[in-house]
């Protein structure tokens, strides 16, 4: 049987749902609108990460976050007092787990996988996460892209976690339901699992990696049947 391996999860649309928000959204925007609020949000966060890298400029996520937020609500028509919008931020901390989490991580450690979370959150951001969602009982730790200054899908990240495992690139998987992390973790040298909670479309910069799944159990059976 093969070694266990080393897993970098990815965090926002992985592990927790930021479009799930939207219920906390309903509280201030009307419910027609919250849905719509909580994708924009979302997709413009990621926006604003890829345009920074691109301008060799570093914000930190919480900063990008509020932004974001700020931007998605415009777009909608709709303004929100300063601490409406810090309860929305707070609440970011406190996302919804998908509901696999549990069930699969469970059985991943008890393979003997070593695991952290690997994101663009900041140190406070996934600290609070881990915490709230009660996940330090899966993890070693985590690594934020906030300790080099720069965003996925930036190679550096994937080299930087990769030093942080004490482990070659080539031997660190990246679990990630984000097409364009999986494609920039595959770029960098490192293997992939695309946790498909899209519906199966997929990034038209690559194709998806070998390991694909939709949830977490899935990915324990997955990785389970290799190591026979």
């Amino acid at each position: 049987m093969s070694a266990p391996e080393a897993l970098a999860f990815d965090m926002y649309g992985t592990l927790v749902d930021p479009i799930r928000i939207w219920k906390q959204l309903e509280r201030y925007v009307p419910d027609e609108d919250a849905l719509r609020v909580a994708e924009v949000w979302r997709q413009k966060q990621l926006e604003l990460t890829f345009r920074l890298t691109a301008m060799e400029r570093y914000e930190d996520f919480e900063w990008i976050t509020r932004k974001a937020l700020d931007y998605a609500l415009a777009a909608a028509g709709q303004k929100l007092e300063a601490d409406q919008k810090d309860v929305l931020i707070a609440q970011y901390n406190n996302l919804e787990r998908f509901d696999d989490v549990d069930s699969g991580l469970k059985r991943l450690k008890e393979a003997g996988h070593e695991m952290v979370v690997f994101s663009n959150g900041t140190p406070a951001m996934l600290q609070a996460t881990i915490d709230q969602e009660g996940l330090h009982q899966y993890f070693q730790g985590f690594v934020s892209v906030d300790e080099v200054k720069v965003y996925k899908p930036s190679p550096k990240v994937y080299r930087h976690v990769a030093e942080r495992l004490g482990r070659p690139i080539g031997e660190v998987r990246l679990v990630s339901s984000n097409p364009f992390d999986d494609v920039g973790a595959e770029a960098a040298g490192m293997r992939a699992a695309w946790v498909d909670r899209s519906g199966g479309l997929f990034d038209p910069l690559g194709s998806p990696p070998e390991m694909v799944v939709e949830t977490l159990t899935e990915l324990a059976d997955a990785l389970e049947a290799r190591r026979r």
